[in-house]
């Protein structure tokens, strides 16, 4: 039997290219509540929560909470109504879209030390694209991804992953810019390409693959190949 851990990081592709991290955090039966914040209101973030229900359904039956689809989020402002909707929930998915709407909005809504309670407690979470970004020390390693149209200011992200950032949708153009980002900012980088997700308990990391991940240290880069395993502190 699988041991499921808390964090699950994809790497921006569809359900095909993260379906061996699919296969591990999504199991049937489970209550899921969906954060699709990282799009906007309306048609778009509609599209997002049909696309994720369509996603599941051949693996089984899920419970999906769609958050935030009213257009106007009136719901996620109740802090206390939040976390009883988080008690019910066995993993919050936090899919793609704009890093930094995303980070806006659980900012204004109280929602990122609400996330964090549901880790600490025993929750899981899966972070697609500007999820995975999301759940790393700082979301301006997205900057050259997404515009940051809403004006953050604070830009740190939850900082789940021993200091580390994220970056999804790696390619090897992007090599030259994540280096510099690790050696001058001396915090490690992990590079995700859209096939791979990487599970995280703990400090301790492992490449679900099929892709591999490049993780850029002070000292240069590493590759972790699928199925590798590694400490987040010692890229």
């Amino acid at each position: 039997m699988t041991t499921v851990a808390g964090i699950h990081l994809g790497g921006g592709g569809s359900e095909d290219d993260e379906a061996a991290l699919w296969n591990e955090v999504f199991t049937p039966g489970q209550r899921v509540s969906l954060w699709p914040f990282a799009v906007p209101p309306g048609p778009a973030r509609d599209r997002t929560v049909r696309w994720f229900t369509g996603a599941l359904r051949p693996r089984g039956r899920f419970t999906v909470d769609a958050w935030g689809v009213d257009g106007s989020d009136r719901s996620d402002r109740d802090t206390d109504r939040s976390a009883e909707r988080l008690r019910r929930s066995d993993v919050v998915a936090v899919p793609g879209g704009n890093t930094f709407d995303l980070l806006h909005h659980l900012q204004r809504h109280d929602l990122l030390g609400a996330l964090g309670a549901f880790l600490d407690g025993g929750g899981r979470v899966y972070g697609g694209s500007a999820g995975a970004v999301l759940l790393g020390a700082d979301t301006a390693v997205a900057a050259t991804q997404d515009a940051d149209r809403v004006g953050v200011r604070d830009t740190r992200g939850l900082d789940r992953l021993a200091g580390a950032v994220v970056r999804p949708h790696h390619d090897p153009a992007q090599d030259a810019e994540l280096q510099r980002w690790a050696t001058t900012r001396r915090q490690v980088v992990l590079a995700l390409p859209e096939r791979s997700g990487v599970v995280v308990e703990g400090t301790a990391a492992r490449n679900v693959g099929p892709g591999t991940v490049h993780v850029f240290g002070p000292a240069g880069r590493r590759a972790r190949p699928a199925g590798a395993t590694w400490d987040l502190r010692e890229p």
